[in-house]
């Protein structure tokens, strides 16, 4: 917004051309202005430090400065206030330079001379004022982006900070999921171990007991002249004998087979899937695919043969089948394990909000 009082000093040694100026600023619609005159530069400058002015006219010859010199002391010595030079004599050179070195206009004293000064004036303020708001929208745009900057980096830090914190979390939980992992296959391989132990023991030991007791049965029976009563007796403790063998073998066998450990998986279930047959009474199909003799890795193994014995059990306790099906499939990035069977079934749906109410009893 331009002042409502220009305030103009004017360096003019010459007090008739100064009279003749102020005279044509009135004259030209300037406004309310206020003009202070001195004759040197020196006391311009005096002028300059003691009070503050709109707009500077200079003119170039002067007692105590003379051409250039005049407005590079000027433009030195109050950087800040907008500069209009006045002289009697055109210059080219002597113009570019003073425009080279912020002086807002370069004026040849003449007949339209009073119109020329009010209009640099006029254009001498309203640049000053442009330049003030450029100032001033530069110093508000730097300070936002100082602001934004400052938040962008807050937030880079606050989301750095978070995916750190993430990363640690992630790499804990993944070696507390190592951890799990490793104290499941100790577990099993544990439980498969004590598997094995008890099954030798049992086909081992009770076996050998069980076959020397029905050895000796039969030649009690055979050799020694019993009565009726004490032979029909006898025969029954060897078909109880019998029996013992039987179920002795079935639970060794389902504790830990030696044909898994000896001939791998495919055969341990051919010859599991015919025994659960046999005892179940359900007709079962087995057939294999991709292994052509080759062992998976013990682990492995003792997994699916486990999960196969585990669905067969559940078969034949809930799923009331006529007939079942086993198919084990290797690929070269994977191996499948099917049990189908013709059961009942059941619905899932119910059987999981029956786990709910279940789990949300108090009594649970």
């Amino acid at each position: 917004m331009p002042p409502s009082v220009v305030k103009i000093l004017l360096v003019e040694d010459s007090l008739s051309d100064a009279v003749l100026l102020e005279e044509s600023l009135m004259q030209n619609e300037l406004g309310q202005f206020k003009l202070t005159h001195v004759e040197t530069l020196a006391d311009a400058m005096k002028q300059v430090q003691a009070a503050s002015f709109d707009v500077l006219l200079l003119d170039l010859t002067l007692p105590d400065s003379t051409g250039r010199e005049t407005f590079v002391r000027a433009r030195a010595e109050a950087p800040a206030l907008p500069i209009v030079v006045m002289t009697s004599f055109g210059d080219e050179a002597v113009g570019l330079d003073a425009v080279r070195h912020g002086i807002q206009d370069y004026l040849i004293k003449g007949q339209a001379y009073g119109r020329q000064v009010a209009r640099a004036i006029r254009y001498a303020i309203e640049r000053k004022q442009a330049e003030e708001d450029l100032k001033l929208a530069q110093a508000t745009l730097q300070a936002a982006r100082d602001q934004l900057e400052l938040r962008v980096q807050e937030r880079t830090a606050a989301l750095s900070a978070a995916n750190q914190a993430l990363q640690t979390e992630i790499f804990q939980r993944q070696q507390a999921e190592t951890a799990h992992q490793q104290v499941l296959r100790r577990l099993s391989r544990a439980e498969e171990t004590e598997r094995g132990r008890i099954s030798r023991e049992l086909h081992d030991q009770l076996g050998q007991d069980l076959t020397a007791l029905k050895l000796g049965l039969q030649m009690l029976r055979k050799h020694s002249p019993l009565a009726p009563p004490l032979q029909e007796s006898i025969s029954r403790l060897e078909q109880l004998t019998e029996h013992l063998m039987r179920q002795t073998h079935r639970l060794a066998w389902e504790l830990r087979p030696s044909v898994l450990d000896d001939l791998g998986l495919e055969m341990a279930l051919q010859r599991y899937a015919a025994e659960w047959s046999e005892t179940s009474g359900v007709p079962i199909d087995f057939h294999s695919r991709g292994l052509d003799g080759q062992r998976l890795s013990p682990e492995l193994e003792t997994a699916l043969y486990r999960v196969a014995q585990e669905s067969l059990t559940n078969v034949v306790r809930h799923a009331q089948a006529r007939q079942a099906s086993l198919l084990l499939e290797c690929r070269p990035d994977s191996v499948s394990l099917i049990i189908e069977d013709d059961g009942r079934g059941f619905d899932p749906e119910a059987a999981a909000q029956a786990r709910t109410r279940a789990a949300s009893s108090p009594l649970a």
